[in-house]
């Protein structure tokens, strides 16, 4: 089962290297930041929600109750898949 530390590192990483890859500089992630305060355009953060969802097998807005409007910080992503993997497993 997915915990907040395994997700959060997966979501940093997957931020790291959308990042590099758009050659945007950025310091350290820690995941207390704002998505849109790490370098991410609207295009990156659709491209993170897609490998995010491939990544864990679940779509954490898939439902209605969550948009990614709704989430603040880089822990906070992280934290709706857990949420999601967590409702996967009990359907």
């Amino acid at each position: 089962m997915l915990d907040k530390i395994e997700a959060l590192n997966t979501v940093r990483n997957h931020i790291i290297d959308l990042l590099a890859e758009a050659e945007i500089e950025h310091g350290a992630i820690d995941g207390s930041e704002a998505l849109n305060a790490v370098g991410l355009n609207s295009l990156l953060l659709a491209r993170l929600i897609i490998q995010l969802e491939i990544e864990f097998g679940a779509d954490p807005f898939a439902e209605g109750d969550l948009v990614i409007s709704d989430v603040r910080t880089i822990a906070g992503l992280a934290d709706a898949y857990v949420a999601a993997m967590h409702q996967e497993v009990a359907v």
